[in-house]
């Protein structure tokens, strides 16, 4: 066998199988259903804007339900006033260590609440962080930052950001954006600013599509519950 870092040098694939128990949960509740009630339900098929479901979520009673069942999550949820699929997503992705870490999740909610208003670091970053508020939640996020202070592609921008998960990487990676953003018109206050959030996010965060599919059972098993 390869660990993780073995298989990537040697070009392969690395996927994480997750064994998540919740999963056998839900599917011995549609068998209970099936059984009790005599109907077949499709979790594929249920509506993804059910008001019940949203105002199980928003009340905080998620115990049992996907990753957002934790004391934290419970808070969160609660505070955060869950509308829609897409807010569960940014929900899940907000409950990290880097958006923790890099204090994002009360500006997020003051904004989202309309208690303030959406602050951008520069104006360039308005097209990147608007559907959040103004904070960087998604890796997606990141590598556009990156990609746009830095003059890179979304693709070598990518690079740049796996390589902030380690001490050394973080440093050359400082080393090469403060030049590369100054070179490309930024001011240093601006330029310093923005690598701050970089840095603090590369503790840990979810890349949104990760966070989606996250997201749906997340909501199936509130469903379930709420019905």
């Amino acid at each position: 066998q390869a660990d993780k870092d073995d298989v990537e040098i040697l070009g392969l694939l690395k996927l994480d199988v997750l064994g998540i128990r919740l999963l056998s949960a839900m599917r011995h509740s549609l068998d209970e259903i099936a059984r009790t009630e005599a109907r077949k339900v499709d979790l594929d098929e249920i509506p993804l804007r059910d008001p019940a479901t949203f105002e199980l979520i928003r009340s905080s009673d998620t115990l049992g339900c996907f990753q957002i069942e934790s004391p934290g999550q419970r808070e969160l949820v609660g505070k955060s006033g869950i509308e829609s699929f897409e807010d569960i997503i940014t929900d899940i992705s907000l409950f990290r260590p880097g958006p923790v870490k890099s204090d994002m999740i009360t500006p997020y909610l003051e904004a989202k609440h309309g208690w303030s208003e959406a602050t951008y670091l520069h104006d360039d970053l308005r097209p990147i962080l608007r559907e959040t508020n103004g904070v960087v939640v998604f890796h997606e996020q990141v590598i556009e930052m990156i990609a746009r202070f830095g003059g890179l592609t979304n693709a070598e921008a990518d690079e740049k950001r796996r390589a902030l998960g380690d001490v050394e990487g973080m440093a050359e990676t400082k080393l090469w954006f403060f030049p590369a953003a100054l070179g490309h018109g930024y001011s240093l206050p601006v330029v310093e600013a923005v690598w701050k959030v970089i840095e603090a996010f590369a503790s840990f965060g979810f890349c949104k599509a990760h966070a989606a599919a996250f997201a749906l059972p997340t909501y199936q098993s509130a469903w379930l519950k709420a019905h």
